[in-house]
């Protein structure tokens, strides 16, 4: 009857999800990976477009001179 109670299925579920495998180690905490796994993936690191963003800040600020100046000579 304990291998069909939903509340200890539930629980044995969410303890495999968090450890990953049974006998395993929580994912995630510093735990070295197993002998012969790939290494996890790198996180890639997305460069600023530094060179779009000045453009465009240049290319706002002469249409913004240029509206003031044609406000200005009405």
């Amino acid at each position: 009857m304990d291998e069909q109670n939903p509340e200890r299925l539930l629980s044995a579920a969410l303890r495999a999800q968090a450890v990953g495998s049974p006998g395993g180690t929580p994912a995630g905490h510093g735990a070295p990976p197993a002998p012969g796994a790939p290494p996890p993936p790198a996180e890639v690191r997305r460069r600023l477009p530094v060179a779009r963003v000045l453009l465009f800040a240049l290319v706002l600020g002469l249409f913004a001179g240029a509206v003031a100046g044609v406000f200005s000579t009405l």
